[in-house]
């Protein structure tokens, strides 16, 4: 099964990203990403067995975190901004809590058996897929003014991605909350 880990913004705040999109989906036409699949993704584990995935989950539920805040609001593009394959927005603040988070998952994956991760660990949500091509000018003037999401990052999840046709599934294997007590 193909795995990632990844944080997931509360309900309230991806009503605000819903309504932030339904405005830009119109200016482009790029393959835009819907509400159920918004998150920043932690690891990336990639194609693993049942046994494989079993071994994260456990190790990942001993991974110890506090909450803490953070803020999106700016907007990038892979490999940049001016010819996007990738169109995301990305932290304003929380940076140093997100990497230090993704970097004790990053831990967790390869003492459970996965390879290293060979990219260098980069916050972002995916807002949209795009051909490599300028972005048209009505999308570019809109992109000038972003608005801000903030929320406590409180927990983050063990994700199944299945990839469709129609585009990918995500499926919640296992929610990990953040700062609880542990034994």
């Amino acid at each position: 099964m193909r795995t990632f880990v990844a944080v997931t913004p509360p309900e309230d705040v991806l009503d605000r990203m819903e309504d932030w999109l339904t405005r830009l989906r119109p200016l482009a036409p790029y393959k835009w990403v819907s509400r159920a699949q918004l998150h920043l993704t932690l690891r990336f584990l990639g194609e693993a067995s049942r046994a494989q995935t079993d071994v994260v989950a456990e190790a990942l539920d001993k991974l110890k975190f506090d909450p803490f805040a953070i803020c999106l609001g700016r907007v990038g593009g892979f490999p940049h901004l001016g010819r996007p394959r990738v169109l995301w927005t990305g932290e304003i603040s929380g940076t140093k809590d997100i990497a230090a988070l993704a970097a004790k998952v990053e831990e967790t994956a390869v003492g459970s058996g996965f390879p290293p991760e060979t990219k260098k660990f980069n916050a972002h949500l995916t807002l949209a897929r795009a051909p490599g091509t300028a972005p048209p000018p009505e999308l570019v003037k809109a992109l000038k003014t972003v608005p801000s999401f903030s929320w406590l990052v409180s927990r983050f999840s063990l994700v199944r991605s299945e990839l469709t046709p129609r585009g990918p599934i995500y499926t919640p294997l296992r929610e990990y909350p953040l700062g609880r007590p542990f034994a």
